[in-house]
């Protein structure tokens, strides 16, 4: 089922974030995140800290004492609810995206999220009824040998 194709040797870990945390989603877009600065300047920081605390917790959690060792590629996997194939892609991906680099940052996985660390990101999405739980997004960090 992944979409994005492992090199042979390559050194990979995962982080899976999973939960109701804004409505039936699991995080907001970005353009929930733009409304909530609209609404107050502090306010969008706030929801940035909340889902930035909560990709940290699961970071710790699935990866204790992880740090990459050489620069990395993200590759995100959506599994949104049906109802969700109505939010633009990009705005949902931008929001996780931001909040989980930086969410590596502090959990010092890797020491800045600039291009000499953060190489590119992958991301598929897929739509899922209700039946099937809880929507949720998986992380793949693939690190990528400086000798290749």
């Amino acid at each position: 089922m992944l979409q994005f194709e492992i090199p042979e040797n390559c050194i990979m870990a995962k982080v899976i974030i999973s939960g109701n945390y804004y409505g039936s989603k699991t995080f907001p877009s970005l353009n929930n995140l733009l409304a909530e600065y609209g609404r107050h300047p502090k306010g969008g920081g706030a929801m940035k800290r909340k889902f930035e605390k909560i990709c940290c917790d699961e970071i710790r959690m699935q990866l204790p004492g992880y740090t990459a060792k050489n620069p990395i590629i993200l590759h995100y996997r959506f599994f949104e609810p049906l109802d969700g194939h109505y939010r633009d892609n990009m705005n949902i991906f931008s929001m996780a995206d931001k909040c989980f680099e930086d969410a590596l940052q502090v959990c010092k996985v890797i020491p800045n999220d600039n291009p000499k660390f953060m190489l590119n990101t992958t991301h598929d999405f897929f739509y899922l009824p209700e039946r099937y739980g809880e929507p949720y997004f998986e992380v793949y960090i693939e690190e990528i040998n400086d000798s290749d």
